[in-house]
C-alpha cells in the first residue's frame, strides 16, 4: 500500500535534499502557503522559489523529484512573475507543487522588480538560505508601501482604444469563420482588459490598499455576486450568433466599466475610439449572412 505524504513531508524533503546540493544556496515559499491573507485551502498548491548556481541542473532532468516523492506528471513553463523558468509537478497523492528557479545572480534584479515584491509582499516563508541571500528581498518587500501594492499605474486610455480595437478584430474573425479565433479574443483578450480595468475601478472606488490578486485569482470574492451574474452574460456556446451577443454584451460591459473609472479619476472618456469601434462592430454584425 502506498503511503500517504503531505505538502509538509514534500517541503521536508526537499529540505534535505538542498541541503546536500550544493548548486541550490536558498528557497523559500510563496503564496497560500506562506501568506497571512486568504491562506492554503484543500485546493491549494505548493510554489516554491528556489535559488540556485545553475538553475538548468534541475529543469533539464527530473531525476531530482524522486526524492521528494513520485512524480506522476511533470512540465515546465514561465514563471507568472520574474521572467524565469518553473518546473510544475504532480506528485503521487495529488500534491501539485510549482518549482520556480532563479540563478542566485538574479537577485539584485528581482528586488527591482514591482510584481515580484508585490509576490512576495503578500507573505513569504524561507525554508533554507544558506548564504543569508534573500534576506535583503524580502526586507524590500515587507518595506513596500501598501499603496504600491496590487495593479500597477496603467494607461488608462492606452487600455480603453486597446479593448476596442480588439473588440473589431474579433467581429472580423467572426465574418471571415475564424469562429474559435475571435472567440478566443472575446473570451481571452478583452476579458484580461475588461478585469484590469475592474481592478482599477474597485480600487478607485474604495481604496488604493483594496486587494484585487493578480490575473483572476479570487475575483468572484473582490467583485461580487452582481459581477458574476454580469459575466454569465459574457460567454458564449460555440455557436456563432451567440458569439456575437457574447462579444456586444462584453464591450457594453466594459463600457459602463471604464466610463465610471474615467469619471472617477477624471479622464476624459475616448468616445470617438468607443463609437466608431461599435459602429464597426454593428456593421459587421447586421450584414452577416446565414445568422
Amino acid at each position: 500500500m502506498i503511503s500517504q505524504i503531505t505538502f509538509d513531508d514534500l517541503i521536508d524533503r526537499f529540505v534535505l535534499y538542498a541541503e546536500e546540493s550544493e548548486n541550490i544556496r536558498a528557497a523559500f515559499l510563496v503564496g497560500s502557503r506562506a501568506r497571512v491573507e486568504m491562506p492554503a485551502d484543500e485546493w491549494a498548491d505548493l510554489d516554491l522559489v528556489v535559488f540556485t548556481k545553475n538553475p538548468a541542473l534541475l529543469l533539464n532532468n527530473t531525476n531530482w523529484l524522486s526524492h521528494l516523492g513520485k512524480p506522476v506528471i511533470t512540465f515546465l513553463e514561465r514563471t507568472a512573475v520574474g521572467d524565469s523558468t518553473e518546473r510544475r509537478v504532480l506528485f503521487e497523492g495529488g500534491l501539485d507543487v510549482d518549482f520556480a528557479f532563479f540563478p542566485v545572480a538574479s537577485l539584485p534584479e528581482l528586488e527591482k522588480n514591482a510584481e515580484v515584491l508585490d509576490v512576495l509582499a503578500k507573505g513569504v516563508k524561507v525554508v533554507i538560505d544558506k548564504d543569508d541571500i534573500t534576506r535583503s528581498i524580502i526586507q524590500k518587500a515587507e518595506a513596500l508601501p501598501p499603496s504600491d501594492r496590487g495593479v500597477a499605474t496603467m494607461d488608462i486610455e492606452n487600455l480603453i482604444h486597446d479593448f476596442w480595437y480588439h473588440a473589431y478584430l474579433a467581429a472580423k474573425k467572426f465574418r471571415r469563420g475564424e469562429l474559435l479565433d475571435g472567440k478566443s479574443i472575446c473570451d481571452g483578450y478583452m476579458k484580461d482588459c475588461l478585469t484590469l480595468m475592474m481592478k482599477v475601478q474597485v480600487k478607485a472606488r474604495k481604496d488604493a490598499d483594496f486587494q484585487t490578486w493578480h490575473g483572476y485569482r479570487f475575483f468572484e470574492r473582490w467583485t461580487g455576486p452582481k459581477v458574476s451574474e454580469e459575466f454569465k452574460k459574457l460567454y458564449a456556446r460555440y455557436e456563432l450568433k451567440e458569439m456575437w451577443e457574447a462579444l456586444k454584451n462584453t464591450m457594453d460591459f466594459f463600457r459602463t466599466i471604464s466610463a465610471d473609472v474615467c469619471r472617477q479619476l477624471n479622464i476624459v472618456y475616448p468616445n470617438e475610439a468607443a463609437e466608431y469601434a461599435t459602429e464597426l462592430v454593428d456593421t459587421l454584425n447586421d450584414n452577416r449572412d446565414g445568422t
